[in-house]
């Protein structure tokens, strides 16, 4: 009864505000869609400027607006007059149309085409109808802007882009996923065309696992998210693919010494598109040739992705998107008294149903299939008891429906409401740890399937010109559990001067998914687990507050936000986990609690002839488990104090562009060994055994984590074709960066065998040396 009251009173305040606020203005208003005049896409983002006509042939500045997901448009309501509307847009050329209103009240449609050029440095300028994004933690990334920036392989990757960002944290260069304020990589959602993918990283965080140049737009929101997202504690990575060109085929293809990739796209028909996309890296052939004695591990990867688009009329659309990727990470032959082998599987096929009902209403249904498979495995060849055989599986496979409405029922006020239902069936395959008395492994091969339902509502107002909110709630039921999950969600920001806006947010989520990984193994351990009638639903609750502030002609930007997150129902493997067959895998977890809290600073140069920024993050992530670490808090291995990132790109000349990127990191935690000791019942006639004695956790810390990379292109046509030439210099002074350490014996090459009588020794592994790479794309 409680639970319907809170959800009645939500909806009560709500119909409340709509009532007395909302009625429509009279007048005209300009609502249209603008698509790309060569293939006939939808643009994004495009910055729409209203002026009015003060005397002849004067006008004066009285509204902005941008271009939502679909390239559409709509403004507020103006009274009848002469007006001038100019379209902006990184990538296109400007585009100003002079309109008289032949009527005093009503919609005129007004759709436009804009024509491609050259990315300009100075494009990027913000001027004063520049429409602030207003959201809180929110960053969108035109992908024209990502085309002027560093990239690691040669190619853009927006993966590595947003770890440049402040807060946007990466474990190690072998970590699977990102940390985002706290959150561990499983708290993030990441939607490519509206289907989730459980993990959107390549190997080490390299690339993403989506072709940057399939990309059509990206939003990232680090924390507070709106009611319309969920299932996650952490943050929102948004994705939305092209549809293909319209008009014509063309493509890009690009070659260089690690990696490889392609891009074509075409019209099937005159409502029919298609955009495949695929890449390949080859790294590990490389080091065969080049680390042959390197103990540095060795890893490729490929993934595809095709895409059809039927555009049955201006309003309506329809969508089939699959990818598929596949990496592997696997030791090196260099012997280190222990081999392992880890590679993870992302597979999906998601269907887009987009209908618009006139220009007010906008409905969007996915239906989408998804699958991840993870192994990793460890084996000891030492027969060391410091170390255990370990292998681990999980294959996961969901099935998703989703709707959301938005209505648009007045010029500032917008509703949103939707459902998502899930299916989830996951098959922990097994988990292993080799027992040498036993001589046997305990193999468990554990099934479940779950569903979860979501219902959300969600309002964007803005009262007043100077006054944005977004007020809403999610409310989700999961199979498992009796209880009903109530998640509210607020935003405000307010602008003091046009270029002073001050945030604030507040978010409660939930998550039914856990990552459980190993505390005593610094390879990637993943085990995805979901939630039981035992182990329960994470829950987080977050508060961010923040301001931006634009100065010299917008042209720069500073912000700075902080936030506070509690964390609820988290699950850990407990310090001594037995396993047998007819023990279940979360019998061996415990549960505990968490906080994370930091401060975030942004510098944005973005025009002139140098571009970039400086992001600096000062945080602390803290877990406290009654069983764990004696009932003292401690680090998680990815709380890092530090985190600086200094982003440049600098245009020579109009082909000659150079980049760079320079990383620092506060060294993460790390749980090591620090004794042992022999014992044997003499009575009994028992052999020798060894006990084994760890730090607390995460009480050492490896080094300070540092990398300069620097990025050459020049831009030229060849045989009368568009190339791009590229040199990356990658880890510019070689520096020895560790990505674990561990305790061996000495390794006697002529015996080909361990001096187990020799001192045990603290090694480290490192990756990622110095490595020039170079190649080139052409498009056609």
């Amino acid at each position: 009864m409680i639970l319907f009251k809170k959800i009645a009173a939500i909806l009560s305040i709500i119909i409340l505000i709509f009532n007395t606020n909302f009625a429509q203005s009279k007048g005209v208003r300009i609502s249209g869609k603008i698509t790309d005049k060569e293939t006939n896409e939808a643009i994004i983002g495009v910055n729409i400027i209203i002026e009015k006509e003060i005397s002849p042939n004067s006008f004066q500045f009285i509204d902005g607006t941008a271009s939502d997901k679909d390239g559409s448009y709509v403004t507020q309501y103006f009274p009848q007059n002469k007006y001038r509307i100019i379209f902006k847009s990184i990538g296109y050329k400007e585009h100003s149309e002079i309109l008289n209103f032949s009527i005093k009240e009503g919609t005129l449609l007004f759709d436009i085409q804009l024509e491609p050029s050259a990315v300009e440095l100075e494009e990027i300028l913000v001027r004063d109808e520049k429409i602030i994004e207003k959201n809180v933690s929110v960053i969108n990334v035109p992908t024209k802007l990502l085309e002027l920036l560093p990239s690691i392989s040669g190619e853009i990757d927006v993966f590595r882009s947003l770890q440049l960002l402040p807060g946007v944290k990466v474990a190690s260069e072998l970590s699977n996923g990102v940390y985002i304020r706290g959150g561990s990589p499983d708290q993030n959602l990441t939607l490519v065309d509206g289907a989730m993918i459980y993990n959107p990283a390549h190997l080490g965080n390299i690339a993403s696992t989506f072709n940057t140049y399939a990309i059509y737009d990206m939003k990232l929101i680090k924390g507070a998210f709106p009611a319309e997202y969920g299932g996650r504690l952490s943050s929102v990575l948004d994705i939305k693919l092209r549809e293909g060109n319209k008009e014509k085929e063309m493509g890009r293809i690009g070659v260089g010494t690690i990696n490889s990739h392609a891009v074509i796209e075409g019209p099937i028909s005159d409502k029919v598109t298609y955009i495949f996309s695929g890449r390949v890296m080859y790294y590990d052939q490389l080091q065969k040739v080049f680390q042959k004695n390197s103990v540095t591990p060795r890893f490729n990867f490929y993934d595809a992705n095709i895409k059809l688009n039927y555009e049955i009329s201006k309003n309506e659309n329809i969508s089939l998107n699959t990818m598929y990727s596949k990496d592997n990470i696997y030791s090196s032959p260099v012997n280190l008294g222990f081999l392992y082998n880890i590679n993870w599987v992302n597979s999906n096929i998601g269907l887009n149903w987009i209908k618009g009902f006139g220009n007010d209403i906008i409905s969007s249904t996915n239906i989408s299939v998804i699958g991840y498979d993870f192994v990793s495995s460890l084996d000891d060849v030492t027969n060391d008891t410091l170390a255990n055989d370990f292998f681990t599986s999980s294959d996961l496979q969901d099935f998703s429906v989703k709707e959301k409405v938005e209505y648009k029922l007045s010029d500032s006020y917008t509703l949103k409401t939707g459902f998502e239902f899930l299916i989830h069936n996951y098959k922990l395959v097994n988990w292993i740890v080799y027992d040498p008395i036993l001589e046997t492994s305990p193999d468990h091969y554990e099934k479940y399937f779950s569903s979860e339902l979501s219902v959300f509502l969600q309002q964007e107002w803005d009262p007043f010109p100077y006054l944005n909110t977004n007020l809403g709630f999610r409310v989700f039921k999961f199979s498992q559990s009796k209880d009903v999950k109530i998640e509210p969600r607020l935003s405000l920001s307010l602008s003091i001067t046009d270029n002073l806006l001050l945030k604030t947010a507040y978010a409660e989520a939930h998550q039914f998914l856990h990552l459980i990984l190993r505390n005593d193994i610094r390879l990637p351990t993943d085990l995805w687990y979901p939630s039981t009638k035992n182990i329960l639903p994470a829950k987080s609750s977050q508060y961010v507050a923040g301001f931006d502030y634009y100065f010299n002609d917008k042209s720069y930007l500073v912000a700075l936000e902080g936030y506070y997150k509690d964390f609820g129902n988290l699950y850990e493997i407990q310090d001594l986990p037995s396993y047998s067959i007819d023990k279940k895998i979360e019998e061996n977890f415990t549960s505990g609690k968490g906080e994370a809290y930091g401060i975030e600073f942004f510098l944005n140069k973005r025009a002139g002839s140098f571009i970039g920024w400086i992001g600096y993050t000062f945080s602390y992530t803290k877990r406290l488990f009654e069983v764990l670490n004696t009932g003292r808090i401690y680090p998680p291995r990815y709380d890092r104090r530090h985190d600086v990132s200094i982003v440049g790109s600098y245009k020579i000349f109009d082909n000659f562009n150079i980049g760079f990127t320079w990383t620092y990191s506060s060294g993460p935690g790390l749980t090591m060994p620090t004794s042992k000791y022999y014992y044997k019942n003499e009575e009994l006639n028992e052999e020798e055994k060894v006990q084994i004695y760890y730090s607390a956790r995460n009480e050492f810390q490896l080094s300070d984590y540092h990398k300069l990379d620097i990025n050459v292109k020049y831009n030229t046509l060849f045989l009368d074709y568009p190339f791009e030439f590229y040199v990356n210099l990658l880890n510019v002074y070689n520096q020895k960066n560790a990505f674990t350490q561990y305790i061996s014996y000495d390794y006697n090459e002529n015996t080909n065998a361990y001096d187990y009588n020799s001192s045990l020794k603290l090694r480290q592994i490192t990756l990622m040396p110095f490595f020039p790479t170079f190649g080139f794309s052409v498009k056609f």
